[in-house]
């Protein structure tokens, strides 16, 4: 795990690091010489931020599973888990934990603080803003009937860390393109899912959270783009979205109108909202630089 300054470093976060280290030490040693490569492409991802990151992921989960432990705590009508028959794994859900180690691992890796930071913001009021605006009109709802469950809104922004991560990773296996085949791949893949979603949602059309949501889809398409980084946002935000929606919808944990398991355009709307998202965060990014610009340094500063 590389450092990332001279600083001096938490001693929770140098014992996070130094525990990481040894540990992708034992297991590089066992690795195939053709996977080194990539794994330590993989291992330099991982900085001393991503201790730090390690430990607020930490500290957030068990924020939530402590206020929001009736969610998750259930009694025990047989043995105890540590009693004989107490416990099946085969009756375990190993999807969800798989799920959200995974979007941990990708969240911690490759961390830039401001943007990373700047991105989470923006995933957490947009998230806001989508849960408002689906379960007021009652496109999707939760089994806890709120509208929205704030236990939810924390998924967000770590969801659209992970996609960002994923989109990188899709940057470089992808090969590369010229402008005009990154931009048919961009038309017939975000115009598309638009006029697809549009009529998913028509249902509620009179509501204008849905005809403010409809102008926001727009407004994606009209900002300005890199055709690329749009497509490999997309696909990935789609390619978690569907573990997501799966889990959530097989699982009862939320439900669409239309029932399904889960509907195609609610997977492939993970992608869009990503796509919205780095919007969100570039825009929100050009009026920090313009602030920052604005504040004299000190060295401007009369005397």
């Amino acid at each position: 795990m590389a450092r990332t300054s001279e600083r001096p470093i938490h001693p929770i976060a140098a014992a996070i690091a130094q525990v990481a280290e040894g540990l992708w030490g034992a297991l590089r040693a066992r690795l195939p010489r053709q996977l080194l490569r990539p794994a330590d492409v993989i291992a330099e991802g991982y900085t001393l931020h991503s201790a730090y990151a390690i430990g607020v992921l930490f500290v957030l989960y068990s924020a939530i599973a402590i206020v929001f432990s009736d969610l998750f705590i259930f009694q025990w009508t047989g043995p105890m888990p540590w009693e004989p028959g107490g416990l099946d794994l085969r009756k375990l859900d190993f999807l969800l934990p798989a799920i959200w180690m995974f979007m941990s691992a990708l969240l911690c890796w490759r961390i830039v603080p401001q943007r990373d930071l700047m991105r989470a913001f923006v995933g957490f009021v947009g998230g806001l803003l989508i849960e408002s605006w689906g379960t007021v009109t009652v496109l999707w709802h939760y089994y806890t009937a709120e509208r929205p469950p704030l236990w939810i809104l924390p998924a967000w922004p770590i969801a659209a860390l992970a996609i960002d991560r994923i989109a990188w990773f899709l940057d470089k296996a992808l090969p590369a393109l010229s402008a005009r085949w990154t931009a048919l791949i961009w038309w017939v893949s975000l115009p598309p899912f638009v006029a697809w979603m549009t009529a998913f949602v028509l249902p509620t059309g009179h509501d204008w959270a849905t005809q403010l949501a409809f102008v926001g889809m727009l407004m994606v398409l009209a900002l300005p783009k890199d055709h690329r980084e749009d497509v490999c946002i997309f696909w990935g935000g789609a390619m978690l979205g569907w573990f997501l929606e799966y889990w959530g919808t097989s699982r009862h944990c939320w439900t669409y109108y239309t029932r399904e398991i889960p509907p195609m355009q609610a997977v492939l709307a993970h992608g869009f909202a990503s796509v919205a998202f780095a919007r969100g965060a570039w825009g929100l990014q050009r009026i920090w630089d313009r602030l920052k610009r604005q504040v004299p340094t000190p060295d401007q500063v009369p005397t």
